[in-house]
């Protein structure tokens, strides 16, 4: 099961997926043939009318695989209000090389993540904060540059790196 999927990228074989969670529990998912993600069952995120000092305990299970759910690549706790994801092409910038692209509603950001070798995990991830929310992202290849749709103000963000600054 997938909640609401915001952003996809297919590269070759590969296809990765980000989707909102409840409060807490937007993912970076790896989306394969024939695995089960588990909503409306597992998610590390809890009802927005959850309550932490309720007695009854968590309302989703925290573990996908001791259901049998594919476990996300990544979960944003708390949530970011996560948007699309993009790969960064290689001739952007040498310091960005092998790097994606998540934009977020609610974190007013971007967040420039590198995988491991297997998409199986995120090696690191960097908060670059714009200030305003991010419904789309994409790389414009004839400019060498990154268009962001703010929708606070209704206007474009752009993104460009010079002589690898």
């Amino acid at each position: 099961g997938h909640k609401v999927n915001q952003g996809l990228v297919v590269i070759d074989n590969l296809i990765l997926a980000t989707e909102h969670g409840p409060k807490g529990g937007d993912e970076v998912n790896k989306i394969e043939f024939s695995e089960n993600y588990g909503w409306p069952i597992s998610s590390y995120g809890e009802p927005y009318n959850f309550k932490y000092n309720d007695k009854s305990g968590y309302k989703f299970l925290k573990n996908h695989s001791k259901e049998d759910f594919q476990e996300p690549i990544y979960s944003f706790v708390p949530s970011i209000g996560i948007s699309q994801i993009i790969k960064i092409p290689e001739d952007f910038s040498i310091f960005w090389n092998e790097n994606f692209l998540v934009s977020s509603l609610n974190g007013r950001s971007l967040f420039r993540i590198k995988f491991d070798s297997d998409y199986k995990k995120i090696i690191y991830k960097e908060k670059i904060i714009i200030g305003e929310r991010i419904r789309d992202v994409i790389f414009f290849k004839k400019k060498k540059l990154i268009l962001m749709a703010l929708e606070d103000t209704g206007s474009i963000g752009i993104i460009q790196i010079k002589n690898d600054e």
